[in-house]
């Protein structure tokens, strides 16, 4: 199997995609534990399993999501499900860069070997992370990482770490700079729904949580397109994700998108932009905490 990513825009070749069966909430995990007690939220996670309607539906806009992608030629890989998972956010764990693939130092861990969901990576060029044992051990999810060719944004936050950052640039050599970056509100923890590349000059920017002068600095020269509002799903007894999650969207290559379809204003300004916008439910984004691009993880972009 050919691995190879340096953004989050090129031509898309091949992608794992994740599930909902068996789907379960970790019943042991700190880091879990410790993220719904930061919530603001005043609901409650009283269930760590979910009904089956929820789980037919969100089945139902994986599969279309997958229907789509064949569609425009992309190979996808699922993950082997054998128990109780939480294998939703296929990008969370998994860091594809360059061709390597890093399993990384997650906090949560309920999910520290994520990557025996998916024997097929088996051949593939692969470094395991230690597990994080302590505060100061090295420890981010992908998910804290976004690629922008030479460079790796690297969003410090409650499940990301100076050490972490580190322990990143060790691994990836002179192939690719570690840049970090720290949101206004640190209780953020990914970055793709805060900020998000579509090609090499244009961001998609949450101006509730960025201003400009907050912009890392290599993206100030960059076409930006400020998204000030979205559409909220409705959840399912407890949101793991904000309505921000709306503009957690995938790029097929460089001029088309992948983007709820419920996200009107923001398919116009995409569209405004000159961008092509593909749209497919993603119902239960809130519930899960995950978007298009959470719950895909790019293989092979070209």
């Amino acid at each position: 199997m050919k691995v190879f990513t340096q953004n989050e825009y090129s031509t898309l070749k091949s992608v794992m995609l994740g599930c909902v069966e068996n789907f379960q909430w970790p019943t042991n995990d700190r880091e879990f534990d410790s993220a719904i007690a930061r919530s603001t939220y005043h609901e409650t996670l009283e269930s760590k399993t979910l009904p089956d309607w929820l789980t037919a539906e969100a089945t139902e806009d994986l599969d279309a999501l997958e229907y789509i992608m064949q569609d425009h030629g992309i190979k996808v890989y699922r993950p082997t499900v054998n128990g109780p998972q939480w294998a939703y956010s296929a990008r969370d764990i998994l860091l594809t860069v360059g061709d390597m693939i890093i399993q990384c130092p997650t906090p949560f861990e309920s999910r520290a070997d994520e990557i025996e969901l998916y024997p097929f990576l088996k051949d593939c060029k692969t470094v395991r992370a230690p597990r994080p044992t302590s505060q100061a051990d090295p420890c981010f999810d992908a998910a804290n990482v976004l690629k922008v060719n030479d460079k790796l944004l690297y969003s410090l936050s409650h499940s990301a770490n100076e050490a972490g950052a580190e322990w990143l640039q060790r691994q990836v050599g002179t192939q690719f700079e570690v840049v970090k970056w720290q949101v206004v509100d640190h209780s953020i923890t990914h970055i793709d729904s805060t900020l998000l590349t579509l090609n090499e000059n244009t961001v998609v920017v949450n101006a509730s949580r960025v201003k400009e002068k907050d912009l890392p600095g290599f993206m100030h020269d960059y076409d930006k397109i400020w998204i000030t509002d979205l559409e909220a799903r409705d959840f399912h007894q407890f949101p793991y994700a904000s309505k921000w999650i709306g503009m957690n969207m995938l790029s097929i290559d460089p001029e088309t998108v992948l983007v709820d379809e419920i996200q009107k204003s923001l398919v116009k300004k995409l569209e405004d932009n000159s961008f092509r916008v593909l749209t497919t439910p993603m119902r239960h984004s809130r519930t899960l905490g995950g978007g298009f691009h959470c719950v895909t993880n790019d293989l092979l972009r070209e």
